[in-house]
């Protein structure tokens, strides 16, 4: 899933290649009709069609050298990487120290100028007559910015009012402003709280060297992984994968970055997506080697990504949205 799903009490199968397929056939000349065969692994899927049993195989397979010494290819028509489900811990940065992050100081000083600035100009037009501030600078400056503040706020409660058409025009741009500052000022604040308590010390396949990882067994995050130094831990499906990240038994799970994002926005398990891939690779159509099929196909899959928009970019936000 979301590149073949199959439903085990009808057998049916639905998913973005079947979807793909079924297109590349209606597009050939004269038009094909699909059928389909389901394999429970990856193995046997790629067995089929290296031995001729099925004239191509659809799913999510990742361009490999080992996969092309034995099978022919199609044009890529995903482009994806491996990417890293771990489970969100706090890295224990005190309070103290996330409120005086550069971006919060960043944020509460833009803040502070344009009150500074504001007060400071809504005092030198208001001073003198009617005395709306006081003329004196430490005392009138004090209510000007009193008055930036809760005009910013949109409180205004009255107890000074310009009557200066500048002053009046400035209190409009105050306002205005005011309601971008806060939200930035509060976006920051909610932004660095939220990072403490979503992130996780790995963050790069290298952190997870002579760490236990999980894997799909037999598959690319499978051969990466070892090369990487990895202590590997596979099991048959995604689902065994997170699993054991969420029970403590791997510390985090490998796999194709699109797949894991459907299987976690079906059920988080408390996991997060580290969302940096890596081994980028294309999904290819599978052939036996020299199939007759492939360059027809090649041709119909290039067809349907032409145009504007084209019937594969309406497909694939049909399934994923809009990358």
């Amino acid at each position: 899933p979301p590149f073949v799903m199959i439903n085990e009490s009808s057998d049916h199968v639905s998913g973005f290649s079947i979807d793909l397929i079924r297109l590349v056939g209606a597009q050939m000349h004269p038009p094909r009709r699909v059928e389909f065969q389901v394999h429970q692994t990856i193995d046997e899927h790629l067995d089929a069609v290296r031995s001729g049993e099925v004239d191509l195989g659809i799913a999510a397979t990742s361009f490999t050298s080992e996969r092309q010494r034995t099978l022919d290819f199609s044009v890529p028509f995903y482009q994806s990487g491996l990417d890293i489900a771990v489970r969100p811990e706090g890295d224990g940065t005190p309070l103290w120290e996330i409120l005086t992050s550069r971006k919060l100081i960043r944020a509460f000083l833009m803040f502070t100028v344009f009150i500074v600035v504001c007060a400071h100009v809504v005092w030198l037009t208001e001073r003198g007559e009617s005395n709306t501030f006081d003329d004196s600078w430490m005392a009138g400056v004090g209510q000007a910015t009193w008055w930036t503040i809760v005009t910013m706020t949109t409180v205004g409660y009255g107890d000074f009012v310009p009557r200066k058409p500048l002053s009046r025009l400035l209190s409009v741009l105050v306002i205005l402003a005011g309601i971008v500052l806060f939200g930035v000022v509060v976006g920051a604040v909610s932004s660095a709280l939220t990072v403490q308590n979503l992130t996780s010390d790995i963050q790069h396949p290298d952190d997870l060297r002579e760490q236990t990882v999980a894997v799909v067994q037999e598959t690319l995050a499978d051969r990466v992984m070892s090369r990487r130094g990895a202590d590997v831990l596979r099991v048959p499906s995604l689902d065994e994968a997170l699993l054991a990240v969420e029970s403590g038994e791997a510390v985090a799970a490998v796999h194709d970055f699109p797949l894991l994002r459907h299987s976690l926005s079906q059920d988080s398990r408390g996991l997060l997506l580290v969302g940096r891939l890596f081994s980028i690779r294309g999904y290819g159509i599978t052939y036996p080697m020299g199939s007759d099929l492939r360059k027809e196909i090649n041709v119909a899959l290039l067809e349907l990504t032409e145009g504007e928009p084209s019937p594969y970019r309406q497909l694939r936000e049909r399934w994923f949205g809009i990358e």
